[in-house]
């Protein structure tokens, strides 16, 4: 990798020049350093696409606030919305537990778990693929 493509030349560079070496030291900190700043840039932008991006187009579904039959407030999606469907999909898709939240992923997925107790039709076919991907999503980070 980086070692026989540039460490090796510049090794033998410097030793045929008689280099000092503190110049080689320098020489090879910049080139190390270069390379771990384009590993580092590459993982942000793998971690941004596959989860951070994930959250904030999940932090768009409206989470709605209802009462049970005992009287707690829950927190709930509403599972007949076309456009939570449509998030959910996409984070179904491209989520990697890996490097996501478990916590966080799993509360998201009661939350619609919690919008069974507000749905009249549970055989809608909307609310049936929102469940199916709740479900998919919750079973990621068993």
């Amino acid at each position: 990798m980086i070692y026989s493509y540039y460490i090796i030349p510049i090794h033998n560079i410097a030793n045929f020049f008689k280099l000092p070496s503190d110049i080689t030291q320098h020489i090879f900190f910049y080139i190390i350093n270069n390379s771990a700043q384009l590993i580092i840039d590459k993982w942000y932008s793998y971690i941004s696409i596959h989860n951070l991006n994930l959250c904030y187009i999940a932090n768009y579904i409206p989470l709605l606030q209802g009462h049970t039959l005992f009287g707690d407030t829950i927190s709930y999606y509403d599972l007949h919305d076309k456009k939570l469907k449509i998030t959910l999909s996409i984070c179904a898709k491209y989520i990697k537990p890996s490097i996501s939240d478990k916590i966080w992923w799993r509360n998201f997925a009661q939350y619609g778990f919690n919008g069974l107790t507000f749905t009249n039709n549970n055989y809608d076919i909307t609310v049936q693929h929102n469940l199916f991907f709740f479900n998919r999503i919750f079973n990621y980070f068993l």
